[in-house]
């Protein structure tokens, strides 16, 4: 069988697909944008509960046939777009996004939506299981990373459901999880320079075995020894990067930036 382009792996359960738009929470009253609306499967239901949706597809040959079969409906737009460059502002309204995203770009999808947060009241997507795992992962855990860092430090965090494999078509090497992410109004901590926060959070986390002392060199003349321990903020950079809390993160931060300003 060939492989369909850009990796897309569609959904074939409706039964997953109600589920999903269920935990979603839509009402006729609100604006919902579907990314890679692939066959049509969520559009289809979102169509009779939803004020107006707006669908993002790059694949000129799926925009053809979602043209075809959703012309009817009087709340459908569709948007033939690249979902990494889209400027999301441009929708106008606060949208709600359902999504089953495509797996070769999930991530920095879900990245690019995070930046245009201010648009979107709640994010729920599906996303292979392994990226979930991360993006919920709490400090201490194999999974933490600064991927868990900056989603959480941005939004509020939550798993809804499993999706097996068996749900798609082709069928994906793994399973998917499904994620309801609500945008904060204020990030999760303060932080004075968020250049210097995602810098320290990227540098703990670029070797995860390594201590954060070996890490974070770029700011070895910060560091101080404390009754023979190497610290940074108060911080014993003997610890790994995947011990540290988001607040953790500020802390040193600030502190770095204390010195820069």
């Amino acid at each position: 069988m060939k492989k369909p382009r850009l990796g897309q792996n569609y959904l074939i359960d409706e039964d997953i697909a109600r589920e999903i738009i269920d935990h979603a929470g839509t009402s006729n009253d609100q604006y919902v944008l579907e990314i890679g609306p692939g066959k049509g499967i969520l559009t289809a239901l979102l169509l009779g509960k939803v004020k107006s949706l707006t669908a993002l597809e790059i694949d000129s040959k799926l925009c053809l046939a979602l043209t075809d079969r959703f012309k009817g409906n009087e709340n459908f737009q569709l948007i033939q777009a690249d979902a990494l460059k889209y400027n999301y502002s441009a929708l106008g309204n606060q949208y709600q996004v359902v999504s089953n995203l495509p797996y070769y770009a999930a991530t920095h999808i879900l990245k690019r939506l995070i930046h245009y947060r201010e648009c979107f009241t709640q994010i729920t997507v599906m996303l292979q299981k392994e990226v979930v795992d991360r993006l919920v992962a709490i400090p201490g855990t194999r999974d933490y990373g600064s991927l868990s860092v900056f989603l959480q430090f941005y939004c509020e965090v939550e798993r809804l459901i499993e999706v097996s494999k068996e749900a798609f078509s082709p069928k994906p090497k793994i399973d998917s999880s499904v994620i309801k992410l609500t945008p904060l109004t204020t990030p999760r901590v303060q932080v004075d320079n968020l250049k210097t926060f995602f810098s320290v959070v990227n540098a703990s986390f670029l070797h995860k075995r390594k201590m954060l002392k070996n890490n974070l060199t770029g700011w070895k003349n910060l560091f101080k020894n404390q009754n023979g321990k190497t610290e940074l903020a108060g911080i014993n950079l003997s610890r790994r990067g995947e011990t540290l809390s988001i607040q953790d993160f500020a802390i040193i931060s600030n502190h770095i930036n204390s010195f820069d300003g």
